[in-house]
């Protein structure tokens, strides 16, 4: 059976199994995304909100889109 990752959480090496003894709210699962978007405290993970991020990044997209359209309308 393959040893269980560790990962740098406030200050910490610990387990997924470890961290959600810490936060109990959140799932395994959801501590897993959070750590793979390199959220590694509890803070950061409890006050993410995906709407918010969702609304941020459909605006980047918008922008990008935007900065090629008018690059492609230079030449």
């Amino acid at each position: 059976m393959p040893r269980p990752r560790l990962h740098a959480f406030e200050g910490e090496q610990l387990t997924v199994q470890q961290i959600h003894q810490r936060v109990p709210v959140l799932s395994q699962r959801t501590i897993r995304d959070h750590l793979a978007a390199g959220r590694r405290t509890r803070v950061a993970m409890l006050c993410f909100d995906p709407i918010a991020a969702a609304a941020r990044g459909g605006r980047m997209t918008q922008r990008i889109l935007r900065a090629r359209s008018t690059a492609g309308h230079d030449s």
